[in-house]
């Protein structure tokens, strides 16, 4: 009797526990594709937001490499001769340089070795054109430029950039992407066929071929399907790549459900347990399994898909709680993924770096550049949509750009150098032998024609004086023309470091300045012994003018050169009267000095040789307190 009292009561829970247990299935597998839907959505907002920029930037790095090219043609213009030509392409790197009369067709002058001349160069209507080819192991860029008179082909190697490409190209994004057990493929496509796509894809369905891809060219939308690759089921998202309202094509990602089915089939078995097992616990336990399991799969497939990215990634919710940041975020920001996960945006960042409340108040992406975490970050912040186009959250993509711009101003200053360098090197020539000449007379009347006269012998001493002045000038200048070095030799650093401090020793003795040396590594550095003397020199002697000026306390320099695992660091120091903000900033310009008599140069000229050498020199200075020079290199 009670059997079957309590019979239909256990049908009914059966039923019941049956229709919860279906719609947690059902709602597992819903979030399981949604959550790969938004982290193939997520993927693809950080690869086009990175071949965005890529874009730009190579644009950018190829007009000023045109803006060099053009500027070495109306040089040339101005004054065309042979010599000139031939010094403009061994200070600027040309391959070789021709020069064509427009009328007669006819070759003018030709400086270096031409592999080719660009085939139909006299029919060329446009003023500028140019073309990459290869050459051997080589990449170079064949650019012409047509004038009223003339037309000028120039041979350029095309090293910086190819360099550029190497380094920070969408192929470095595509190899990582190819190694990605999550993603089976991912093509950049336009109308007429593949852009680029990652190696493994032979095939793919071309756009006009496809209503549904026709309808993303067309309406600009962003859908989703499920679809076979390679005998395989993926979930392809498929979205327009819009820059500046240009649509250049459609961007493609397969994201595999390899662990959607065996998160399907495990759970299914793991339901039929529960189902059999714990009847009357059964339902409460499956719901906690299944957040539990939902969670892990989510931090799976953020950890797999966006982990091994190099840009930063942050998630967070419509309730602008932080849901996901990948490795490298946490790297930039020096934030443990503990301390973040879980935690309200704004009370870890109040300042609201990345503009995640306006975006998710407006509902448009932001992009923007800014100092964050003692680096430049480029950073794109997008808004995330559910299927009834709500905004779900925002997700925040971080590129550290530090490298770059500190790229771009390594190759501003070498273009300045190229500029300095030309500017100075004809004046300094012109005035060398006129000035070796007066040197030779003032030493003759010194030696052939003596007098006990004082006031003469003070007037050629004086004289004598002043010309090795104007010749030291003269070779500061010609330090600025002089290309880097080519033939680099190991020399140790300590020795050449103990060699400088020879050599000043009696001016040390002559102002009563006490000399301090704590040179602990005998490490060698390719290069120029003789160059990185001069460059010590230069300090010493700007440190010695600074230290001869205290009264109030002993003078003091001290040199000292240790190693570590990262390299080694020779530092010089001074307890002089220091320099402000702003000197600091331009100590190391051209020109700039704070003494009567010093040319500006000194310290300038320093830092090329250190350049040159792969080093890198920085400056700490206190008023009243002292000057440090920080000189470091990687071995």
């Amino acid at each position: 009797m009670k059997l079957k009292r309590y019979f239909p009561v256990i049908i009914i829970l059966l039923l019941i526990l049956g229709i919860f247990l279906t719609i947690g299935l059902i709602s597992s597998r819903r979030i399981m594709l949604d959550l790969i839907k938004e982290q193939a959505r997520s993927f693809l907002s950080v690869v086009a937001s990175t071949q965005e920029n890529l874009i730009f930037a190579e644009a950018r790095l190829e007009d000023e490499f045109i803006d060099k090219l053009i500027g070495a043609c109306n040089s040339l213009e101005v004054d065309l001769n042979r010599n000139r030509m031939e010094d403009i392409r061994q200070s600027f790197g040309f391959g070789s340089i021709l020069v064509f009369d427009r009328t007669t067709e006819k070759r003018i002058l030709t400086s270096g070795s031409p592999i080719k001349v660009r085939e139909g160069i006299f029919q060329q209507d446009e003023p500028i054109s140019f073309e990459y080819f290869d050459f051997g192991n080589k990449n170079l860029m064949r650019f012409v430029y047509v004038l009223a008179q003339r037309i000028y082909q120039i041979e350029v190697p095309a090293d910086e950039i190819q360099e550029f490409r190497t380094e920070f190209g969408i192929n470095k994004i595509i190899n990582q992407i190819a190694v990605n057990p999550m993603v089976r493929y991912l093509v950049l496509q336009d109308e007429k066929g593949i852009i680029f796509a990652t190696p493994n894809v032979q095939m793919i369905s071309r756009i006009d071929d496809d209503p549904i891809l026709v309808r993303v060219m067309d309406e600009r939308i962003e859908t989703s399907r499920i679809e076979a690759f390679n005998t395989q089921n993926v979930l392809e998202l498929v979205r327009p790549f819009v820059v500046e309202d240009e649509l250049l094509g459609i961007f493609r990602i397969g994201i595999s459900l390899e662990n959607y089915y065996r998160h399907v089939r495990k759970t299914e078995g793991q339901l039929i347990v529960l189902f059999v097992i714990l009847f009357g616990t059964g339902f409460v336990l499956f719901l906690l399994f299944m957040n539990y399991q939902s969670y892990a799969n989510i931090k799976e497939l953020f950890d797999k898909t966006l982990g091994a990215i190099e840009d930063g990634v942050l998630l967070v919710s419509d309730k602008k709680i932080i849901s996901g940041a990948n490795n490298m975020f946490c790297s930039l920001s020096s934030f443990d993924e503990k301390l973040l996960i879980g935690k309200e945006y704004n009370e870890v960042f109040p300042a609201d770096p990345f503009d995640v409340n306006k975006v998710m108040n407006d509902g448009k992406k932001i992009a923007d550049e800014k100092t964050a975490f003692g680096k430049e970050i480029q950073y794109a912040t997008y808004p995330l949509y559910n299927e009834r186009q709500q905004i779900s959250g925002v997700i925040s993509i971080l590129h550290d750009i530090s490298k770059i711009r500190e790229f771009e101003k390594e190759r501003e200053e070498a273009a300045r150098l190229v500029f300095l360098g030309n500017l100075v090197a004809n004046f300094a020539h012109e005035i060398k032998n006129p000035l070796n000449g007066l040197s030779i007379a003032t030493q003759r009347l010194i030696r052939e024609y003596p007098s006990p006269d004082k006031e003469y012998t003070s007037i050629t001493r004086g004289l004598k004086r002043e010309i090795d002045a104007l010749n030291k000038i003269v070779n500061d200048f010609l330090v600025l023309a002089r290309p880097k070095m080519r033939q680099r030799m190991p020399f140790s650093i300590g020795a050449t470091l103990k060699d400088a401090v020879t050599s000043v020793e009696h001016q040390l003795r002559e102002f009563d300045i006490k000399m301090e040396q704590q040179i602990e590594s005998d490490a060698s550095i390719l290069g120029s012994a003789s160059d990185f003397r001069r460059a010590i020199l230069n300090i010493l002697l700007n440190a010695m003018e600074a230290v001869a000026t205290v009264e109030d306390r002993d003078r003091k320099i001290s040199i000292g050169l240790t190693e570590s695992k990262d390299g080694v660091e020779v530092i010089i120091s001074d307890n002089g009267p220091g320099m402000d903000r702003e000197e600091q900033d331009r100590v190391f310009s051209p020109y700039f000095t704070t003494k009567k008599s010093g040319t500006g140069l000194g310290l300038y000229i320093a830092q090329k040789i250190i350049r040159d050498h792969q080093g890198k020199i920085k400056i700490t200075s206190q008023k009243n307190r002292g000057t440090t020079f920080t000189i470091a290199f990687q071995l």
